[in-house]
């Protein structure tokens, strides 16, 4: 017989599970992105990532692009969409 912290546990699982899937949706575009023209330093991804993966958190999947852009702006980034492609991430003046 499953008891609360069980069910507690298999909560926290799922959730966990929805934020990585919505993470890993959010940075298809980027990582094509990144791949085909570079990525301006790996401190910056780091922090783009951190970000990206803290939005996520009890967001909906639709959201994937809001939260690519709520987190390149809060790190200090710029990012131009064409349909669901990412065409230029540029550091703000």
């Amino acid at each position: 017989m499953l008891g609360p912290a069980e069910f507690e546990d298999m909560r926290l699982d799922f959730l966990a599970a929805e934020q990585a899937r919505l993470y890993d949706v959010a940075f298809a575009s980027l990582n094509r992105y990144w791949t085909s023209r570079g990525a301006t330093s790996v401190g910056s991804v780091t922090r783009i990532c951190e970000l990206v993966y803290e939005r996520a958190a009890e967001r909906h999947p639709s959201d994937w692009k809001a939260i690519v852009s709520e987190a390149t702006a809060e790190a200090g980034f710029q990012v131009r969409w064409h349909g669901d492609e990412v065409v230029s991430l540029e550091a703000k003046p």
